[in-house]
């Protein structure tokens, strides 16, 4: 997410003190309503660069690189993917999971919108939660697809290449179900008996 890309760009070019605190709150201002567009790539800048700059950067990268017609809910779906799978073969998969369950009128219940719901946890220091609680798998956002059907209203996470190739074309299967066991591998269920057998084979201590 964003508030990620503008701390890993600060650190990058090796700001601090008032600096720092400047080009973090331009970056955030210029980039409001731009998550999914910021293009995630190596970028070789000048240290004095504005943060404006390379927010412009960013997007235009994302507009040079995706060559081909992404809508605005293929950005989302890609963006839900970069943040739900690691290997970029699972992420056809999962797409094709994902747009099974909106076929369906399923809930998606992907973790990552709810992370992206609650934002900065201090205690993990970090903007995605580790282990969700049942409180907040209620939490009340529109991104929280646990409690909204459909998909969340914009980009959770600015996707890459593979991400958005897999929301474009996803695997056709029969899936309805995924989970990411301890070891990050992917295991797949079609109907809930089986998923929760996954559950009980894969996540249970």
């Amino acid at each position: 997410r964003r508030e990620e890309v503008v701390l890993k760009m600060a650190d990058g070019l090796g700001l601090t003190g008032s600096a720092r605190d400047k080009f973090i709150i331009d970056f955030l201002a210029r980039s409001q309503g731009l998550e999914g567009y910021l293009f995630p790539d190596t970028y070789l800048l000048p240290r004095d660069i504005a943060a404006n700059a390379v927010v412009n950067l960013m997007k235009s990268t994302f507009d040079q690189k995706i060559n081909f017609k992404v809508d605005s809910q293929t950005l989302v779906l890609a963006s839900i993917l970069e943040r739900e799978t690691l290997a970029g073969e699972e992420r056809p998969i999962v797409a094709g999971i994902l747009l099974n369950r909106l076929k369906l009128g399923m809930a998606l219940q992907a973790d990552a919108t709810v992370q992206y719901a609650l934002g900065f946890q201090f205690a993990e220091k970090d903007w995605w939660k580790k282990n969700l609680t049942k409180a907040d798998l209620a939490v009340n956002s529109p991104f929280n697809t646990y409690k909204f059907p459909g998909l969340p209203p914009k980009p959770i996470s600015n996707p890459g290449l593979a991400s958005l190739r897999a929301a474009l074309t996803p695997n056709d299967n029969d899936f309805l179900y995924y989970i990411s066991d301890k070891d990050g591998r992917m295991h797949y269920a079609r109907t809930l008996e089986e998923h929760n057998a996954n559950i009980a084979k894969y996540l249970t201590p």
